[in-house]
């Protein structure tokens, strides 16, 4: 269905319109779009009284440039991403350079690879990056402090790979890293919700945890990316983190590598110390204020007096290799909501205390590192 109100599930929006534009050239391609995008679709619940959202096909994207569709030749989930190359005319050149050899296969490599660049048919400034799908960084949830350490690690080491081989991201945010979760979901998982099998017929929730399986961490989303070894005379674009002292005269120089340090800095500091003011739920942590030396060096207002991304990683292994095995074991435990908010009650914090040594006894007995992949 194509008219009627665009909050309605059984009507495709604008931008769903164009997905549907998409669906045979991209299936040619060995892509199939999910069957709501199919120039013949109509709603699976027509004519029942059910409610929609029991159905696969009434579940709308999220974002306007980004689809899922089944790879026909794994028939399993990956992502498309529609990229405007007059807007972003730098991301597919970036993505593809650090997906080159050697670097795609280096271990600090933790820029995300793509499966295929497609050029559009008939639009020669819009191509499609196809890529594999992933999963929010922190969903399932952290359950330890050493698996949250694991993926500060893998973040910072995979900045330190960009600015080596000059590159600055540009927009470092908790919307531009992800986690390949395939090892912790090994029969998948819904594109759009999450917590639903592929299929759509049933909840799924992980089977391991990032101790037993430790998962890969990816950058995503270069479109504000910069070679800093290329003639780039393009103004300088802030990305999502608005907060740099910087970006108070763009007219000024702006050294991108340390714009990068402040944003890393600025996401650890609100996603696990302090919590993010303007995300009420999003609290931080009570156990990871060993991080507070270095985030502040980072987030440090003068941009000259920031670490380099070199040192940022020496300094944060040096932090993890002065813990405890029982500090790297312990469970995350989030700051409180509001001030004033109670505990659970005894009995929960009971039985998730229970939980958590029955795990962690069990780690210790697989002879598991406290920090997933180790360090």
């Amino acid at each position: 269905m194509e008219d009627g109100d665009s909050s309605d599930p059984a009507v495709l929006s604008p931008e769903e319109l164009y997905w549907k534009d998409q669906y045979e050239w991209l299936l040619a391609a060995g892509y199939r779009l999910r069957s709501r995008y199919s120039p013949d679709w109509k709603p699976s619940w027509s004519g029942t009284s059910n409610s929609p959202m029991r159905y696969e096909d009434s579940r709308k994207n999220w974002a306007s440039t980004i689809n899922y569709a089944i790879q026909l030749k794994t028939n399993r989930f990956i992502t498309i991403k529609k990229v405007d190359k007059v807007k972003y005319p730098r991301e597919v050149e970036v993505t593809e350079y650090l997906s080159s050899e050697p670097l795609r296969d280096d271990p600090s490599n933790h820029a995300v690879r793509p499966i295929e660049v497609l050029s559009h048919p008939t639009d020669e400034k819009t191509a499609f990056l196809v890529l594999p799908l992933l999963r929010n960084y922190d969903d399932p949830e952290f359950k330890t402090v050493g698996e949250i350490v694991g993926f500060i690690g893998q973040f910072l080491v995979g900045m330190k790979f960009l600015h080596e081989h000059k590159v600055s991201h540009g927009d470092v945010s908790i919307n531009n890293i992800m986690m390949d979760a395939s090892d912790l979901y090994p029969k998948g998982f819904h594109p759009i919700e999450h917590d639903m099998a592929p299929d759509y017929r049933g909840p799924v929730s992980a089977k391991y945890t990032r101790t037993e399986k430790p998962p890969q961490y990816y950058l995503i989303d270069f479109g504000l990316s910069r070679r800093l070894d290329t003639n780039d005379d393009e103004p300088y674009r802030p990305g999502t983190d608005v907060s740099l002292p910087e970006y108070e005269d763009l007219t000024k120089p702006i050294d991108a590598y340390l714009v990068d340090v402040y944003c890393v800095g600025n996401m650890i500091k609100y996603e696990f110390l302090d919590g993010d003011p303007e995300r009420g739920t999003r609290t931080g942590f009570k156990n990871f204020e060993f991080l507070r030396p270095l985030v502040d060096d980072m987030t440090h207002d003068d941009p000259d007096s920031r670490p380099k991304m070199v040192e940022v990683v020496k300094r944060f292994q040096e932090i993890v290799k002065s813990l405890s095995t029982a500090t790297l074991r312990a469970r995350c435990l989030r700051n409180p909501l509001y001030e004033g908010e109670e505990d659970p009650p005894g009995i929960i914090t009971f039985a998730l205390s229970v939980g958590h040594w029955y795990k962690r006894i069990l780690y210790v007995a697989k002879r598991l590192p406290p920090v997933p992949g180790g360090m």
